[in-house]
């Protein structure tokens, strides 16, 4: 494992994207947690999404006092997507590692990934890997939320097309560990991304799914360091609004709808999507109706797989 004392030699070029859009009173804390990660080779990217605050003087603070920060600044607003793209695009690390403009990872993120994912590649005989971390989440209110565990954590780590199953009509192959994603603690090789073509722009939310699932679908593993390495602020913004979340879920389901078509559950899978859009939003009643209907439309496929989850959540209440 490599140290924060080796030298930059020894140590491959990590690249930290910060991804920036009018977050002027937190990208400075962001770009702060890059600049103190203990891992000596690093280029930070900041990409200002043609933010209408003051987020471009305060990245240019930063910038002046810090050669390793490089700001690139679009010149129409590309959506978060099209930001993660300029960072592969001009990534000259090995390694890309995703920090967003409103949260803070620990010094040991880089190091920390960066060891997972190697491992896991040496261990398991992987050539794509995604690596993932828990993480801790601040709410609007400034209460601290539940952790948010993330896939692959521990042993078995999950690979291939269920990770597409899990994401598209949440079937969870027993045995393997499922949690979240969340492309704001994501770690993987610049070769990695670049073989699945990036980051789908059309996509305003959602687009880390539709990476995640075009990586199983070739299939990509899927592993994270079971700790809590980025604390994530929880920001209201207009793109998270409204049916915003429902509307791209049904989007990524037409997508890859032949898929689903091909596995029985296409109307499953939708009904799944307004069950989960529901129940985020506690409107129980409506999310149970949902549940319902896709278990109707696909009980062999559905039923099964929400009854497991059903005893696990019964098992675990108990203890």
């Amino acid at each position: 494992m490599i140290s924060a004392n080796d030298s930059t030699r020894e140590a491959p070029l990590v690249t930290i994207g910060i991804a920036c859009f009018n977050a002027e009173t937190t990208i400075g804390s962001a770009i702060a947690s890059a600049q103190v990660q203990e891992w000596p080779a690093l280029e930070i990217i900041v990409v200002d999404d043609t933010s209408l605050d003051n987020s471009r003087t305060v990245i240019q603070e930063y910038a002046e006092n810090d050669d390793r920060i490089r700001v690139i600044h679009h010149d129409r607003n590309r959506g978060y997507a099209g930001v993660l793209n300029t960072i592969v695009r001009e990534a000259r690390g090995q390694f890309i590692a995703v920090f967003d403009d409103d949260d803070v990872s620990a010094p040991c993120r880089i190091r920390k990934q960066w060891s997972r994912l190697t491992e896991y590649e040496r261990t398991a005989s992987a050539g794509f890997v995604l690596c993932y971390s828990n993480r801790d989440v601040i709410m609007l209110s400034g209460e601290r939320g539940a952790p948010v565990l993330a896939i692959g954590r521990v042993r078995r780590e999950p690979y291939g097309p269920m990770v597409a199953d899990f994401l598209l009509w949440h079937h969870e192959s027993p045995g393997f560990t499922w949690g979240q994603f969340g492309s704001c603690t994501l770690l993987a090789r610049r070769e990695t991304l670049l073989g699945l073509g990036g980051f789908d722009e059309d996509f305003r939310r959602g687009a880390e799914w539709d990476l995640a699932i075009r990586h199983g679908l070739r299939g990509g593993h899927f592993v994270a360091v079971n700790e809590a390495l980025v604390i994530q602020r929880k920001t209201s913004t207009p793109d998270k609004a409204g049916r915003t979340d429902l509307e791209y879920a049904l989007k990524l389901r037409r997508k890859y709808q032949p898929y689903l078509k091909a596995k029985h559950v296409t109307l499953a899978s939708g009904a799944l999507a307004h069950a989960r859009f529901y129940y985020a939003r506690r409107l129980l009643h409506r999310s149970r109706l949902y549940l319902a209907l896709a278990c109707l439309c696909s009980p062999f496929a559905v039923l099964p797989n929400e009854l497991r989850k059903w005893g696990r959540r019964r098992r675990s209440g108990s203890e």
